[in-house]
């Protein structure tokens, strides 16, 4: 009887385990597009404010990050403050980044103002350019939807 027992107990601590580590495994997944946006929106921080580099070099670095898309639409230059005209500076902590539908967007600010967005293209994840505004409750104003000043 209690060998019983013994082998029941390794029968539901095996599925336990097989059960964990398919939801981990789903997670990983799940959440690939976003960390690999992530990724390259640091890289792309961390060329953009590399005082080391020269200015051609950072443009040179900035634009392997970047997709095509935006680049046939922008010119990158070194902004006078620092970074690249265009792009962020920094990322708060309390940033927000999530899928929306193939692509990734990322607000870069405190839950609230500018959302980037990043594309798959070349076997990897590219800066896209601005896509629109996030306001208060979630809220997505698309960059064309905003009035011109």
């Amino acid at each position: 009887m209690r060998v019983m027992t013994r082998t029941r107990s390794l029968i539901i601590a095996g599925a336990i385990t097989l059960f964990l580590l398919a939801g981990m495994a789903f997670e990983i997944v799940a959440t690939q597009p976003v960390r690999g946006a992530l990724r390259t929106f640091t890289e792309l921080l961390a060329v953009a404010n590399r005082p080391d580099l020269g200015e051609a070099e950072r443009l040179q670095e900035a634009r392997l990050l970047c997709s095509a898309g935006y680049l046939q639409t922008h010119d990158l230059a070194v902004a006078a403050e620092g970074g690249i005209v265009g792009i962020p500076r920094n990322i708060n902590k309390n940033f927000k980044a999530w899928r929306e539908g193939p692509n990734v967007w990322i607000c870069p600010t405190n839950r609230i103002g500018p959302v980037y967005q990043f594309v798959f293209e070349n076997r990897g994840w590219r800066f896209d350019g601005p896509i629109g505004i996030l306001r208060p409750r979630g809220e997505i104003v698309r960059t064309s939807e905003l009035p011109l000043e």
